[in-house]
């Protein structure tokens, strides 16, 4: 039987290790309070280890030709994040390695229709620039229509997850915390598991879709969450240039046919793809979803053989509060039920302000001793083109 553990007190108990439950820790800590993280497996849980790691603003939402408040509600973000790289931001994450810079746009010529003058007006001066040909990087060399460059990068999301957990090790535990582990008291919670009783004050809930039946076993009814299913691909290949785009070659409504990047396996290059092909893909097979992918290349990137490539695919449900449209919501989502918090980024750029819309909910800290819990530290989570052989 285990040892009971002597009581213990923190003022903010965080649940999920993914980019929502480091960033807002590491804010936390800074701010002063006495907060500890539980992730149930590994950092960087599944949405954000998955993600392609752009950080963006928001232009790929506004491929109707026109700003709405989805692409107004992340312009700043790439800003905020870069001046964390700086080591100026919120966070220092200077010296963290990125994948890429810059974002592209590209399509072929003549396929761009009304977006060729919406990307030329004073609305984007500074968020999009029309590359001439000498300007183009090596990625579109050999490729005949129109290049855009984005104020736009991409995050090593594996580094990253490294780079925020670093120095707060003392914080992070392994811990799957169902239903029946939390129970509410007058003053807060009680976390009750293997013989720990860890009186918390607040409660942030940041693992999406992992702790769904705790958010309503403590807030009943008041956080509905949906699901968005995505059938991403990748694409096993060796490239002459690393490829951080989005294609928008005759597309059929307002969003990238493929959004691609470019990642490190052991002794080759993966080509990730998500945009349309990813979000239609939902209704595919893996053969389907694949042998569609195929032909997509062939015509979005004819200037690239993928003859002898190697595809994978990769379902992924993101986790959302629940919108009457069903669409994406435009904003990073945060509520408050009697010191339960609720928090879905929506989208890895927002974790900042998530992090700013959970601490304006917490009373002002108190601080207190690092806790001294028996349970084991979560190890650092794997993107899922390093997993694949």
């Amino acid at each position: 039987m285990p040892t009971a553990q002597p009581r213990q007190h923190i003022e903010l108990a965080i649940i999920g290790g993914g980019i929502a439950g480091l960033w807002t820790l590491r804010r936390a800590l800074l701010a002063g309070y006495n907060a500890v993280l539980f992730e149930a497996e590994s950092l960087g849980g599944v949405q954000t280890l998955a993600s392609q790691g752009m950080i963006h603003g928001g232009l790929k939402y506004a491929l109707a030709g026109l700003l709405n408040p989805a692409s107004e509600a992340i312009a700043t973000m790439p800003a905020r994040w870069r001046a964390c790289l700086k080591g100026t931001g919120e966070l220092n994450l200077s010296g963290m390695p990125i994948a890429s810079d810059r974002y592209h746009l590209f399509a072929e010529s003549g396929s761009l229709g009304g977006l060729t003058t919406f990307f030329a007006s004073r609305s984007l001066r500074g968020r999009i620039r029309k590359l001439s040909d000498q300007e183009r990087p090596a990625s579109f060399q050999g490729f005949n229509g129109v290049v855009y460059e984005l104020d736009d990068f991409a995050i090593d999301t594996e580094a990253l997850i490294a780079r925020l957990a670093h120095g707060v090790e003392d914080r992070l535990f392994q811990l799957k915390l169902d239903a029946a582990d939390v129970t509410r008291t007058e003053s807060g919670f009680l976390i009750q598991v293997n013989g720990l009783q860890l009186p918390v004050d607040a409660l942030v809930n940041a693992a999406g879709c992992g702790t769904s039946a705790l958010a309503e076993s403590l807030a009943p009814g008041f956080f509905p969450m949906q699901l968005r299913p995505l059938h991403q691909v990748m694409v096993h290949t060796h490239l002459p240039a690393p490829l951080f785009a989005h294609c928008l070659t005759r597309i059929s409504r307002p969003e990238p046919r493929l959004t691609l990047t470019t990642h490190k396996a052991s002794d080759h290059d993966v080509l990730y793809i998500g945009g349309q092909l990813a979000t239609d893909g939902v209704n595919r097979s893996v053969d389907e979803q694949v042998t569609f992918a195929r032909r997509e290349l062939s015509d979005c990137l004819p200037w690239l053989n993928f003859a002898d490539a190697r595809f994978s695919t990769l379902r992924i449900d993101r986790a959302e509060p629940k919108q009457a449209s069903g669409l994406k919501p435009d904003q990073a989502f945060v509520a408050e039920h009697q010191s339960f918090v609720q928090a879905w980024p929506t989208k890895l750029t927002l974790a900042p302000d998530l992090a700013d819309r959970v601490l304006a909910l917490l009373p002002p800290p108190q601080g207190g001793d690092v806790p001294r819990l028996s349970l084991p530290r979560p190890s650092l989570g794997r993107a899922p083109w390093s997993l694949q052989p």
